[in-house]
């Protein structure tokens, strides 16, 4: 009887002790991806909308926002189309000078954009231009 109970507190020991390092595991691999994502810069921070072309000067676009967008991007926006911004239509790479007045684009950026008028988008990723012409 004696030996009984020394291993059924031995095994209630073990247990606990197995609990307490699985927690230990739990949280720490939660911590690590919590931070991780905390860390992330991608598509978390990335924001795609729809827009109408209403202006082009060189290589800076003054757009208007799609009402099929939210409240949000329904305004009227002008960004720079630099060297690493990948312009495209139905997933082949085309040149700014694709691009007209007109044209309805979907545009790809992260960051924040500045409370101008129009506003300001400062890291434009991607272009994609929309229809079915070219």
């Amino acid at each position: 009887m004696r030996k009984d109970r020394k291993r059924i507190g031995f095994v209630i020991v073990l247990l606990c002790y197995s609990l307490l390092v699985a927690g230990m595991f739990y949280f720490l691999g939660y911590k690590a991806a919590y931070s991780r994502m905390e860390s992330s810069t991608s598509a978390f921070d990335t924001q795609t909308f729809y827009a109408t072309i209403s202006d082009i000067q060189n290589n800076t676009f003054t757009v208007t926002g799609m009402e099929v967008n939210d409240i949000n991007f329904r305004g009227r926006f002008c960004f720079s189309v630099a060297e690493e911004t990948k312009i495209t239509w139905r997933y082949i790479d085309i040149s700014v000078e694709d691009l007209d007045i007109g044209d309805n684009i979907a545009i790809t950026f992260t960051g924040e954009i500045l409370e101008t008028d129009p506003g300001q988008i400062q890291q434009v990723k991607m272009i994609q231009l929309l229809g079915d012409e070219k």
